[in-house]
């Protein structure tokens, strides 16, 4: 469930429509429209799109759950329910997935092994230019998130179970209190139906790239917020 702080404001799993320029430096069609949402949305009081119902969406939501009993619970604090405003800029916002004392983290559990590829192929070739040029939702995430959080260092957390991690998944999904009929299509799924990787293959299950926040995109983006801020307080 998103949380309501999250309405009519520039959130940071989108904040990358932000930085798109159009020709000339213009502000991009994409930029436009992600503006015009945002003022729809502080209209109805509600969000315009909660895709929370997909099966990539839970499919993420789940497994992100098993990524975190993969990480060493006194260093990684999961915070992926709890949504932070910028402190001095209230149309902006973020829910980080993860913390440490020193990083801010997300975590990727794509539903396609493509997407797990690319991912983490650039993850092991350590190419936060590649991360930024191929994957910019996901750079410009992060750097919205350690802005709101105040950290200076990122990391990208990608992760596909093996195939022996499938059945401790549908266990999780088994256990849930949450609505089951949402979450039950994984238990009864065949392993073929389910993402997985092959132990002792090429891939691991589990990739880091961790990096330090450029200055000059921090101001970057922070000037794009205010930019856009300015015309969504017009409403």
């Amino acid at each position: 469930m998103l949380s309501e702080l999250r309405v009519g404001k520039f959130t940071s799993s989108s904040i990358h429509n932000l930085m798109k320029k159009g020709r000339g430096g213009a502000p991009s069609v994409a930029t436009a429209t992600y503006i015009e949402e945002k003022i729809m949305e502080k209209r109805l009081g509600k969000q315009l799109n909660a895709d929370v119902s997909s099966r990539p969406t839970i499919w993420g939501h789940v497994v992100e759950q098993k990524l975190y009993s993969l990480l060493d619970p006194f260093e990684y604090q999961y915070c992926s329910e709890e949504t932070i405003v910028h402190p001095e800029i209230s149309s902006w916002a973020g829910t980080p997935d993860f913390l440490t004392k020193e990083k801010v983290c997300d975590g990727k559990c794509p539903y396609t092994l493509k997407a797990f590829c690319q991912l983490a192929d650039i993850s092991i070739a350590h190419d936060v230019e590649k991360l930024k040029a191929t994957k910019p939702e996901y750079y410009w995430q992060l750097v919205s998130n350690a802005i709101l959080t105040g950290r200076k260092t990122a990391e990208l957390i990608t992760y596909c179970p093996y195939q022996s991690e499938l059945a401790s998944i549908r266990e999780m999904v088994e256990n849930y209190d949450e609505n089951q009929v949402k979450y039950s299509w994984i238990y009864f799924s065949e392993d073929e139906d389910l993402p997985f990787l092959i132990e002792g293959g090429y891939y691991r299950n589990l990739y880091k790239l961790e990096f330090e926040v450029p200055q000059e995109d921090i101001v970057a983006l922070t000037s794009a917020v205010v930019e856009a801020k300015n015309q969504l307080e017009v409403i």
